[in-house]
């Protein structure tokens, strides 16, 4: 931020207004009455709903307490998203020059959050349909989606509430930029400016959108006394990055103080030169103002940019390393590219690029790839997603397709996410974290033995939590944290103040009840195509104890001794109907599990590269198998034991340990309940057909494929190789194709070598001996030359 100097300054000019019907009573000496002296005209209340005017008074973002940069607080965070993808857009056209104008001060922008209950969905498609292309001279605006929970603090909480229990976590914003003079608006030249408030009010009446569901307005810059206040409600809810213009208070001294001129016993000519010297003063301390307003926002659009730049390159490197590890195998021998451009000039730089995008390539060219990686389905949803209003929800992105041409080129794959515009998360954030805990979990399960894939958390069993080495990943943690989860699940479903949970201990037979349930694979259902794999669905189950341990040919004993075996089968059977059911519902379909059910995805995809590994030549096949997860650890400060320790607090707090003491004649009985854990060392699979997935993912690998309205959305990448060139058959590039490619390169230079040899030779600096030497034909003697050899 500026200086401290600067923000004294601004301090100062912001008491100035406020003091300035005191300092102007002082002019004009005693022709001007004193203020106590004049009627004080009181301000008239609005009608309607009317602001009074005055620049529009509402929450000041700079004065707030730990807000360095206004811009980037989630109420004006709509405006910096719009400003990016303006500089985005722009860039992506080559103007270069107009994109860097894309962070400009003098542009102020605006947005206004929208109530969801009260626009339907056929409206809401019809809104976020309505976009510009990126321009810098003419209009801007866009409709998103923002998270109810990043700006709640600040709406009224009657109708948070509403939202949240009839729509979901999810508000429409709609942010404007606004129109300079001379600049173009539905084609037609502007006369006039159009601010961004009378843009987003435009918008409004365009799409029919009801004045009541505006729950906030906010701009850039403190809303303007010449109109744009007025076009808010003063019910409505508004705030700012910075004062901007003469505020309500300021007008009712501005209006106080002619009045006072206008009562005093001057002259005619006084009263007009006073007048005019307190408005002229006015403008003064209100330009000051303004200035100072113009350096802050100044500095911190010049951050908003910087950040800007900042996230798409670390979007950009996230993206270049998805399903993609300098962990790999030895490389192949690549002399033969190498050689290739040896000692030709202007070869080296496209062969090295070729090598470069190939996960053998060096580590030093590897930034090469990493422009290529947004040219992909995934790349370009995620590049976007902070604007884009199509409900891609990267909460529920699974990894439904993986590929390996076989050639070193790396990997390609594809997820499929759901499309909810009202409940999903379309964050960069969210994506990037699903997308990554995919695929490194992928090579997790490549480089660690199958056995040890299984954490367990059990109270008498400390020392048996998790594998040494699965527990230092994501994926380790995922697996504990949703055994965990499933605890608390399994802990409300038995609950005895529920339907179900009553229902369960009313109809369970003797004095014990202790079950230990695991969560385990479900057979999936793929569809295998060479060196592809199509994932169509992979369920988890839920198994009792007694299930658990006969698949693995142990006999399970009695967990209460004192129970019959008909009373012990009995209560199992009304365990699975009224529990299990649920509990494997929830799993299988309940966002607080779409970890476990990401990890479990990339578990099935590394089953089947191994089995592909067995049989050709893969990429990452000599991963398999090497027990060393260094390169995948996890990137937070947990360990397996914050997650044991919660389960131990939770257990003996009896948070998923019931127990219900009743006395039945003389007797008490006890009634209690214990837990397993999540076991992934095997994964059955199933083959199915499926033509429509390959369509799918075909589409998706360089754009994302969101057909219709609703349903699921596609988000795929070739290989790296392919990302970074002209697109390439999932075969890859073998010997006789990569010389195909590199033949134009190769000819170029040799024909130029050729052209300027013969050019030299036929110079006027050249001997008459060289110029015949050079104009002779040539055909004889290359055929004989041939034919020597």
């Amino acid at each position: 931020m500026p200086e401290p100097r600067v923000h004294a300054r601004l301090t100062r000019a912001g008491h100035l207004l406020a003091v300035l019907g005191l300092a102007l009573a002082l002019v004009g000496g005693g022709t001007v009455p004193d203020a106590r002296a004049a009627p004080t005209p009181k301000p008239t209340p609005p009608a309607n709903d009317v602001r009074p005017p005055g620049a529009a008074d509402g929450l000041d973002l700079s004065k707030m307490k730990g807000v360095d940069n206004p811009l980037l607080h989630p109420l004006l965070l709509p405006v910096a998203d719009l400003r990016q993808e303006l500089y985005r857009g722009l860039l992506a056209k080559g103007q270069k020059t107009a994109a860097e104008d894309a962070f400009a001060g003098y542009r102020n922008g605006a947005v206004e959050f929208i109530d969801p209950t009260l626009v339907d969905f056929e409206k809401w498609e019809e809104m976020r349909n309505d976009t510009v292309e990126p321009h810098l001279r003419g209009q801007f605006w866009r409709f998103s989606l923002v998270r109810l929970d990043s700006v709640a603090a600040f709406l009224d909480p009657k109708a948070v509430a509403r939202i949240r229990k009839e729509s979901g976590p999810q508000l429409i914003a709609m942010s404007a930029l606004n129109v300079l003079a001379g600049e173009k608006n539905a084609g037609v030249k502007q006369k006039k400016p159009i601010h961004s408030e009378a843009l987003l009010k435009r918008l409004r009446g365009r799409h029919k959108i009801p004045e009541a569901a505006r729950l906030y307005a906010a701009s850039e810059r403190r809303q303007c006394e010449r109109g744009c206040s007025r076009l808010h409600p003063l019910s409505l809810r508004t705030g700012y990055g910075w004062p901007y213009g003469f505020s309500t208070l300021a007008m009712e001294l501005k209006a106080r103080r002619l009045a006072q001129i206008d009562a005093s016993d001057a002259t005619p000519e006084q009263r007009a030169r006073l007048k005019q010297q307190a408005i002229d003063r006015m403008e003064v301390d209100r330009e000051q103002l303004n200035n100072t307003t113009r350096q802050h926002l100044d500095y911190a659009l010049d951050q908003v940019k910087a950040l800007a730049g900042s996230e798409q390159e670390a979007t950009v490197s996230a993206l270049a390393g998805m399903f993609h590890t300098g962990a790999r195998r030895k490389c192949p021998p690549s002399s033969r590219v190498r050689s290739l451009g040896r000692g030709l000039p202007g070869v080296a730089a496209p062969v090295m690029a070729l090598r470069a995008a190939a996960p053998c390539g060096e580590a030093e060219e590897e930034d090469r790839v990493r422009p290529g990686a947004t040219a992909t389905g995934l790349g370009q949803a995620l590049a976007g997603s902070a604007m884009d209003p199509g409900g891609i929800d990267f909460t529920s992105m699974e990894l439904r397709y993986l590929a390996d041409p076989g050639d070193g080129s790396g990997l390609q794959y594809a997820f499929e996410a759901g499309r909810d515009p009202w409940r999903g998360d379309a964050r960069t954030s969210t994506g990037l974290s699903a997308a990554t805990l995919s695929s490194d979990a992928f090579f997790v399960w490549l480089s660690l033995r199958p056995q040890d894939f299984w954490v367990n958390l059990n109270p008498d069993e400390p020392d048996r939590i998790v594998d040494r080495d699965l527990g230092t990943t994501d994926a380790g943690r995922v697996l504990l944290q949703a055994d965990l989860l499933m605890k608390k699940t399994v802990g409300r479903l038995i609950h005895p103040d529920t339907g179900a949970g009553k229902d369960l201990w009313d109809r369970i037979k003797g004095q014990c009840l202790s079950f230990r349930t695991w969560i385990v694979p479900a057979p999936a259902s793929v569809h295998q195509q060479g060196d592809k794999l199509y994932i169509l669905d992979a369920p988890l189950d839920v198994k009792m104890e007694t299930q658990y341990l006969k698949s693995r040919g142990v006999t399970a004993g009695q967990s209460c001794p004192r129970r019959s075996k008909a009373d012990e089968e009995h209560n199992e059977r009304v365990y699975r109907d009224l529990v299990l059911s649920k509990l494997k519902k929830a799993i299988n379909t309940d966002r607080d599990y779409a970890d476990l059910r990401r990890v479990y995805l990339a578990r099935v995809a590394a089953e089947w590269y191994r089995n592909l590994s067995r049989t050709r030549e893969t990429t990452y096949g000599s991963l398999i198998d090497r027990g060393d997860a260094d390169a995948w650890r996890t990137k937070t400060s947990w360990k397996p034991t914050d997650t044991f320790d919660a389960f131990v607090r939770s257990y003996t707090k009896g948070e998923f340990k019931v127990t219900r003491r009743s006395t039945r004649g003389n007797a008490e009985y006890v009634t209690t309940y214990t837990y397993g854990g999540v076991d992934l060392t095997r994964v059955p699979m199933r083959n199915a057909p499926s033509a429509e997935f390959a369509a799918q993912v075909e589409r998706s690998l360089r754009a994302a494929d969101t057909p219709g309205t609703g349903g699921t959305a596609w988000l795929g990448a070739p290989t790296p190789l392919q990302a970074a060139g002209p697109g390439e058959p999932a075969g890859g590039l073998s010997d006789s194709a990569l010389a195909l490619r590199l033949l134009p390169t190769l000819l170029v230079p040799v024909a130029g070598l050729l052209w300027w040899r013969r050019r030299r030779l036929n110079g006027a600096g050249a001997s008459p001996l060289r110029r015949a030497v050079a104009s002779a034909p040539r055909s004889p003697l290359w055929s004989r030359t041939r034919r020597s050899r």
